[in-house]
């Protein structure tokens, strides 16, 4: 194991880190978009809109878990340039697809990239930042996911009034946007701390895992589980759920979308500013709270009132995507890189995310089906349910971070991470 605590990387490589982490999201929000038209162009029932919506997730998955070990093999700055070369490939086959199987097909591809650019970035962010400040770095990163959803909605506000090809618009530009970040990618400097931990085979990586290990893949996996299935599902389904809801056509529904999503940039700013400071179990335990209470108050006010919910259904949604946004949004994706040595530290990632990710499915199936035979309200219960889930879960979180090491500044690369 190495020491840690001094800086290597700087202010470049978390840019282009978090560029990466901007084009990732703004691609789940983005097919989600195009299912306000898909729909009835291509004539597609309940499932296979959850099916197509979850296309990229499936991808992601097996994404993940891969690229994790092949980083811990063979490097971080290959596999962060890798798989935006994928990912611009996909992107652009999605854009010109003709029918279900195609969009599928490439939709997978693109989750591949997704997945792989997630279990990466982060562990290479915590080996060259210093100790104090990984958590401010990391969730600057993920803030700009909550950019990516909210520009992905604007284009589809945009662009689905402007004509019945407006979909293609929104998933080519993802594509486009990558371009660049290939090129910037390739200039970043490799992780020096793999270069000094680094094991020479797969099976060494893998059996460097004991027991304490998978203990907290196991706690990490069930909470990034129980978000994804209300974070997927709402980002999947948020414009399909106002148009119904509320009434309002595809161009509004997805500017609707827009609005709702904007409330998570003033929380992110608060998790920025809080996550070093109180720590990252606070910050998870009081997000999916603050997430279940709006999301089951809302499903129950479906049940029992009917018709349309206007502004009260946009207030519950905002304190729900905000309560998000503030805590397990970002503390589920940091958390796991900071929790294993720099030799095993993507493949845990990777495994976390992987497992966590089939959340993301659960959440897009499971709202799908459950709001064809019960109506919305059944799937906004089951978003609230595993919310919940992950309120329990995150009780028995273990701190990360330097709260959890005593405010320390200098302190070994793995020692002060569960203490």
């Amino acid at each position: 194991m190495n020491s840690g605590g001094r800086s290597e990387g700087g202010i470049l490589e978390t840019i282009l880190a978090g560029s990466g982490i901007f084009i990732a999201t703004y691609d789940l929000a983005a097919i989600s978009v195009a299912l306000l038209v898909l729909g009835r162009a291509w004539d597609l029932n309940g499932f296979e809109l959850s099916i197509l919506g979850s296309s990229a997730l499936f991808g992601a998955i097996a994404g993940s878990a891969a690229a994790g070990i092949f980083a811990d093999r063979f490097g971080r700055r290959a596999l962060l340039v890798g798989d935006f070369i994928a990912y611009v490939a996909a992107s652009v086959g999605s854009a010109f697809s003709t029918d279900f199987a195609w969009l599928f097909a490439f939709r997978f591809v693109v989750g591949i990239g997704i997945g792989a650019d997630f279990a990466v970035v982060f562990p290479y962010i915590s080996e060259i930042k210093s100790a104090g400040t990984r958590g401010r770095n990391m969730a600057t990163v993920m803030m700009a996911a909550n950019f990516g959803m909210i520009i992905a909605y604007g284009l589809g506000g945009i662009f689905l009034g402007s004509g019945a090809q407006g979909w293609r618009i929104v998933l080519l530009a993802g594509g486009l946007m990558a371009v660049p970040v290939i090129f910037m990618r390739s200039r970043i400097s490799e992780s020096a701390s793999w270069k000094r931990s680094r094991l020479p085979h797969m099976r060494d990586i893998l059996s460097g895992f004991h027991r304490e290990d998978i203990k907290k893949i196991a706690v990490s996996s069930a909470a990034w589980f129980s978000y994804q299935v209300s974070d997927q599902g709402l980002s999947v389904f948020l414009p399909l759920l106002l148009l119904t809801t509320l009434g309002t056509d595809n161009s509004i529904s997805s500017y609707g979308s827009l609005l709702v999503k904007s409330v998570t940039i003033p929380a992110a700013i608060v998790t920025v500013v809080l996550i070093d400071r109180i720590g990252r179990k606070p910050l998870q335990i009081s997000g999916f709270l603050g997430r279940a209470v709006p999301l089951i108050a809302l499903a129950a006010i479906m049940v029992y009132t009917g018709g349309k919910y206007g502004f009260l259904e946009i207030g519950l949604l905002l304190a729900a995507y905000f309560f998000g946004a503030m805590g397990p949004d970002k503390t589920i994706v940091i958390s796991p890189a900071e929790q294993f040595g720099t030799e095993i530290r993507a493949t845990g990632q990777g495994i976390a995310e992987s497992i966590g990710r089939t959340g993301g499915l659960a959440g897009v199936i499971g709202y799908g089906i459950l709001s064809a035979i019960y109506g919305p309200w059944a799937g906004i219960m089951y978003f609230g349910i595993f919310a919940v889930a992950g309120f329990l879960v995150s009780l028995a979180m273990k701190e990360t971070g330097p709260v959890a090491a005593g405010d320390r500044k200098i302190v070994d690369d793995t020692a002060w991470y569960w203490k």
